[in-house]
């Protein structure tokens, strides 16, 4: 009976990031600066045009309007974006869920970090596999395939609550990680589709906001539950709640139009790899593999390891991770918002840049520092920089058209870009022993972000205004 109330509540975070820009006792929108917004440009936009793409590269894209449009327009975008929000946090929160319990697991199963490394490293191989089940939403849909996989990675989260050994708990968390990633995936997929480029940017923020705080909410929780006996089985038997609320998600979420209008994909892999390397398509594929394997490790360093680093090297517990997140929560919603916000303001270029460089100065505060409260502004501070999957996610989406995006998706990001995860999970854990520290070795690793840089601005058109809708076939 509370479900529709809990959906306009989380609905009503996304209008409340953006009502003050409201003329009062109207629906129109306020220009954000002087008289006439629309003849001063922005110094932001001034300050970024470097990084804009060349004049008439893109036929997509079109100037950025001086006043913000209603971020979701229609009454179905008002019930879509609490859905999809919701599903995401709990994503989050599973995705959080074993590198969070990783020493934990380790003393219950006897593993080390070279053990516990290439656990995660094997259960992020199973994302690479994700692109397979990409494939299938540009060829049945959007959402029969988002809905089975929420229903999937809910239930095997919920099967490895119950796992004898860290073999059975790696093969669990293989599958359960694949479909984690592919709802994700398509959750953006679907509300990029959905929604008109002015507003693409910010509402994908918003969503990630939600996966932000659903992977903040575990550490609040491992302590209680430990108290109570459970421990870390008890998070896993919270994350399948997405089990729960599945009827829903079947009555009310519906195909994209894109989809319903767009062309066939081209028959077989073959097919698909040869309109994403086609003449002029190349250079772009290669910018965004680059991007997402770069994420991708960083991610697999940083954040994975945080916990690990915290527990063995600056004697931390679990309740110390209860604090941790009074700061998680807030900083990261705002990374993502801020992400979002910089996307459709700045650009997706600018901001891929910018948070690319602020997660490395925040891995080596975090990672460097012995003062716990120089620790936990650094660790907050990387919450914040993981808006940059937002930004990937966006751009992808945008590169492509709609009968290939599900699949160019698919393949930079789950096949290629998660190499990354599983090299920065194997590299970290044995360069750790070698280094005798996992702080120095997550730190040396997070220079990856500096280099990806000039080849992501060299190979990367920019996107911002890109109409979804109007992409030719052929790109």
């Amino acid at each position: 009976p509370g479900l529709p109330r809990l959906a306009n509540g989380i609905g009503a975070v996304a209008r409340i990031a953006h009502g003050r820009l409201l003329v009062p006792g109207s629906d129109q929108y306020a220009p954000t600066r002087g008289a006439d917004a629309s003849d001063r440009p922005s110094t932001w936009l001034q300050a970024s045009a470097w990084l804009g793409s060349p004049e008439g590269a893109d036929c997509g894209r079109v100037n950025a309007p001086a006043a913000a449009p209603r971020l979701l327009p229609t009454a179905y975008h008002r019930l879509l974006f609490p859905l999809l929000a919701l599903c995401t946090l709990f994503e989050g929160f599973d995705t959080k869920l074993a590198s969070l319990v990783l020493p934990v697991i380790g003393r219950e199963f006897g593993a080390g970090p070279e053990a516990l490394g290439d656990a995660l490293a094997a259960s992020s191989l199973g994302m690479m596999a994700a692109f397979l089940v990409m494939r299938v939403a540009d060829r049945a849909g959007r959402r029969p395939v988002f809905l089975a996989s929420v229903a999937g990675y809910a239930a095997l989260t919920l099967a490895t609550a119950f796992a004898p050994s860290l073999a059975w708990f790696t093969a669990l968390q293989v599958v359960a990680r694949l479909l984690m990633v592919v709802e994700l995936a398509l959750a953006y997929v679907i509300l990029s589709e959905e929604l008109p480029p002015d507003s693409r940017g910010r509402a994908n923020g918003l969503l990630g906001a939600f996966a932000s705080v659903g992977a903040s909410i575990p550490a609040l929780l491992l302590a209680p539950l430990e108290d109570l006996g459970i421990g870390w089985r008890g998070l896993f038997g919270c994350g399948a709640i997405p089990l729960l609320l599945f009827p829903v998600y079947w009555r009310h979420l519906r195909e994209t139009p894109a989809f319903e209008r767009a062309a066939p994909p081209r028959p077989g892999m073959a097919g698909e790899l040869r309109a994403l390397l086609g003449t002029g398509q190349r250079a772009r594929f290669a910018g965004i593999t680059a991007l997402w394997i770069t994420v991708s490790f960083w991610s697999g360093t940083a954040l994975y390891f945080f916990t690990y680093y915290v527990f063995e090297e600056r004697g931390w517990t679990a309740r110390d991770l209860q604090w941790l997140t009074l700061g998680t929560i807030p900083t990261g919603f705002a990374g993502y918002w801020l992400a979002g916000w910089l996307m459709d303001r700045c650009g997706r270029r600018f901001a891929a840049v910018a948070y690319l460089l602020f997660g490395a100065l925040a891995t080596a505060v975090c990672f460097q520092s012995t003062d716990t409260r120089v620790i936990y502004a650094g660790y907050w501070a990387l919450i914040a920089a993981s808006g940059l999957w937002t930004i990937a996610s966006t751009l992808t989406a945008e590169l492509y058209a709609t009968q290939q995006r599900a699949a160019a998706l698919g393949i930079t990001n789950h096949l290629l870009g998660r190499i990354g995860l599983v090299l920065g999970s194997i590299v970290t854990g044995r360069l750790a022993v070698a280094l005798g520290s996992t702080g120095d070795a997550v730190t040396w690793l997070s220079l990856a972000n500096l280099l990806c840089v000039p080849v992501f601005l060299w190979l990367v058109p920019e996107t911002r205004g890109t109409d979804l809708s109007a992409l030719p076939d052929e790109r």
